[in-house]
Order: structure tokens, then sequence, then C-alpha cells
């Protein structure tokens, strides 16, 4: 049914071949997804609610676009969206953490922010994240996408000031729950 579909694209016979090779040699499979995936960092991302209720936790503090703070115990291994979403902390998030959007950005101190990069395989925020974050309401050099941010261990009082105002908040005055 593939090769099927492949024959069918209005393109040139060598970029058919290609595709065709590529889609082969990925073994596309239309199987159930699965509970967790390797984002580009080669951390786990997990699907739902996270790691789960038997997870370590640290405590981190929300400083919200009011300037109160909340201080908040996150799981090991979830992002901080998730943690957000799972313990009341208005984080829109409305591509739902797969870093479509910016409306899940936070400030970082600057400390944590360079032991976060410090941390990442290449040192650098993908280029996914980066593309999205121009696109974010007062943007910091310190700024992240909470759905890219996976909580560690080293992250133990850790400081996330959320925006003043964020894009596609509160549309028409309704806010948004996860699902």
């Amino acid at each position: 049914m593939l090769n099927q579909l492949i024959s069918s694209v209005r393109t040139s016979a060598s970029c058919r071949s290609l595709l065709s090779k590529k889609c082969n040699a990925s073994a596309l499979s239309f199987r159930r997804p699965p509970t967790a995936t390797i984002n580009s960092g080669n951390q786990i991302r997990w699907h739902g609610d996270g790691p789960g209720p038997d997870a370590p936790t640290v405590n981190v503090t929300f400083v919200n676009p009011d300037d109160s703070k909340i201080q908040i115990s996150a799981r090991v291994g979830e992002t901080l969206l998730q943690t957000a979403h799972r313990t009341g902390i208005e984080m829109e998030g409305a591509c739902e953490g797969v870093c479509a959007c910016s409306t899940c950005h936070v400030i970082l101190e600057q400390k944590l922010y360079d032991e976060i990069l410090d941390g990442m395989d290449d040192g650098a925020l993908s280029e996914d994240e980066e593309d999205m974050l121009d696109m974010a309401f007062g943007l910091s050099q310190s700024s992240r996408l909470g759905c890219q941010i996976t909580v560690t261990e080293n992250m133990e009082g850790g400081v996330f000031t959320m925006p003043k105002a964020t894009r596609n908040f509160y549309v028409d005055g309704h806010k948004p729950t996860p699902h």
C-alpha cells in the first residue's frame, strides 16, 4: 500500500525512488505509538501523564505573570509543561507539548539555563525550539519552552518565570485546560 502511494506521487522517477528507499529504510509501521519516545537530547519524553507518582521529585518555583510565586514538586522525567498542567499552573501548551507553538514559554535564571544547556548532548537548543521561541512574547536570553525542558534532579530549587503575556492565551476569554 505504501508503495502504491509513493508511485502515485506527482514527481520525478528519481525522487519517487529516493522516497521509496527512505520509507523502506525507516521501516514505517502503522501500529500504536509507544508510551515513550526519545527526543533529540536522548531523553525520554512521556506521552500522557509522565513518569508517574512514584518518580523522585524536586522542588521548583514558578513566578506567575502577576509576580506571585508558587512552589511545587516536579517529578523527575516529566517536562516542565507536564509539571505545570499536573499542578494547576496556568501554562497553556496549545500544541500539547510537541514544540509547535510558544505558549509554554518560560524564563529561567541564567545559571540554571546554562546548567541545562551544558547537560545537553550538543549544548544548544534545537532548531525547532529556537524557531518557536522567535514567536514568544517577552523573549529573553534565558528563555526556553516548557515542553522542551525535562525535569532533572539538579533542578532542585529552580525558578521558572512566566512571561507577563503569551500569544494565543485566553482566546475569546477561554482558559484552556490540558487533556
